[in-house]
């Protein structure tokens, strides 16, 4: 009787002790599967999106600051009619960009512009930076300037006229004819030697444009 009792038993723990079916493995997979590919989505497109945020800081930084420092040197420009403070540079014929006659000297003679200094705006392409150089006129100085690179994100070519809406190269300037205006247009790049051809490579290689009016502080002086 008591041999009987314990093979019921042992029939009934079996019976009851159940495993994981097939299908049941199946499902629990792609459940993790999508929970997993969920989070993963998430976390990279948060990190692209943090990464566009700060490349595009940095890049707008840049030509924020090139910006401020050409119209600095443009709103301390010199001349006259027949001398404008702003022209070609190096000359029309090869124009990588523009340069203002700026007076550095102590004692600021506005009707002697020999004593001034050539401060020039120019882009090479091929190492993308925009860059700046002072070259004194005749018995001028350059007092504490600096020459200097200011910025590296700049897109390749340098274009001669004003900047379009959909910009593709990297540095417009735009002279007026009498010299005394300059509209400038900046367009860089994180990684300006590659050009994004799709929204997730913009998105990790962003592309900003800024454009600027700048105004002689001696416009259209007169002649001494």
């Amino acid at each position: 009787m008591n041999l009987l009792k314990t093979r019921m038993i042992i029939k009934s723990g079996r019976k009851d002790s159940r495993g994981i079916t097939l299908v049941e493995l199946i499902i629990s997979i792609v459940i993790v599967s999508i929970m997993v590919l969920t989070v993963y989505g998430i976390y990279t497109y948060s990190h692209s999106q943090v990464l566009n945020a700060e490349r595009r800081t940095k890049v707008q930084n840049e030509l924020a600051f090139a910006m401020e420092h050409m119209s600095k040197y443009v709103e301390q420009s010199s001349g006259d009619t027949l001398n404008p403070p702003i022209k070609a540079y190096p000359d029309p014929d090869t124009q990588t960009g523009f340069q203002v006659r700026v007076d550095f000297n102590s004692t600021q003679t506005p009707s002697d512009l020999t004593d001034d200094a050539w401060v020039s705006y120019s882009l090479a392409s091929a190492t993308h930076t925009l860059s700046t150089a002072c070259t004194p006129e005749a018995s001028g100085t350059c007092g504490s300037f600096v020459n200097e690179v200011l910025t590296d994100k700049i897109i390749a070519n340098f274009v001669s006229g004003v900047m379009p809406n959909n910009p593709t190269n990297g540095f417009y300037v735009s002279i007026d004819p009498s010299g005394n205006i300059v509209e400038v247009g900046l367009v860089g790049r994180f990684k300006p030697s590659e050009s994004p051809a799709t929204a997730s490579e913009r998105l990790i290689n962003p592309q900003l444009e800024l454009k600027a009016k700048m105004l002689s502080n001696s416009a259209s002086a007169p002649l001494p």
